[in-house]
């Protein structure tokens, strides 16, 4: 796999984008023995070895996991006052103290979460550039009128603009229960637009986040992707680096 140089620098500790590019323009970074002068260089992350000031810099290993996240749990590292995800996962779990969750699932609601202590990816799973599907299974308070379900898959006006268009199926004759994809990460997002059109979200579960499913996980579990998940999912969202 290949990644910018000052990406591979930033990734691995050493500052932000443009402390590592300031370090690169210097002199400072070498490519196998030869110093590299260019910020967007690409580096082969299975052969090439980097160095900083005659130190090499070992690429940090990349863990990727998936939870079902339960409901009363907050989507976050760190909370003084609240119960989070981290309570859940086991201390002695490889990169426990490097892993973040990948966007956020509402204390109430439930389902699938993606820890990883990969920045690139994660950010890609939440901007709308890429397009990850997220798909939701939503328990309304009252049936879904025919056509708010065709409102909401044509995108519907919030506060900071229109949605993206999403996809919608009943999931039972009352047209209580429902399935969404939304290809966006923002605050609240499912709950904002059920409610736009005055239907309350009794229950919210995330069931799939781009290939990756819930699948058979329980309440709490917590388990390395696959080989086959996580190749399938780099190649969505790495293909250009």
């Amino acid at each position: 796999m290949y990644l910018r140089l000052d990406k591979f620098l930033s990734l691995s500790g050493l500052g932000s984008r443009k402390t590592v590019s300031y370090l690169i323009r210097k002199g400072k970074v070498k490519v196998n023995s030869q110093v590299v002068k260019d910020p967007g260089f690409k580096i082969n992350l299975e052969k090439d070895i980097v160095e900083v000031e005659e130190q090499k810099v070992l690429s940090k290993a990349k863990f990727y996991y998936k939870m079902y996240k339960p409901k009363n749990y907050i989507t976050s590292t760190k909370d003084p006052k609240q119960v989070t995800i981290m309570e859940l996962i086991p201390k002695n779990l490889p990169g426990y103290k490097e892993l973040f969750p990948v966007g956020r699932l509402d204390k109430d609601a439930e389902g699938l979460l993606l820890l990883t202590n990969d920045g690139i990816l994660a950010h890609r799973i939440l901007h709308p550039k890429w397009k990850i599907p997220k798909i939701y299974e939503v328990e309304l308070s009252k049936a879904l009128k025919e056509e708010d379900k065709i409102r909401l898959e044509e995108g519907i006006e919030l506060s900071e603009g229109k949605t993206s268009p999403s996809k919608l199926w009943y999931l039972n004759s009352e047209r209580t229960k429902i399935r969404i994809e939304v290809y966006e990460g923002r605050y609240h997002l499912i709950k904002r637009m059920f409610g736009k059109l005055s239907y309350q979200v009794l229950n919210l579960k995330r069931i799939a986040i781009g290939n990756i499913s819930i699948g058979n996980l329980k309440e709490g579990e917590l388990k390395a992707l696959s080989l086959e998940e996580e190749k399938e999912l780099k190649k969505i969202l790495l293909r250009d680096l």
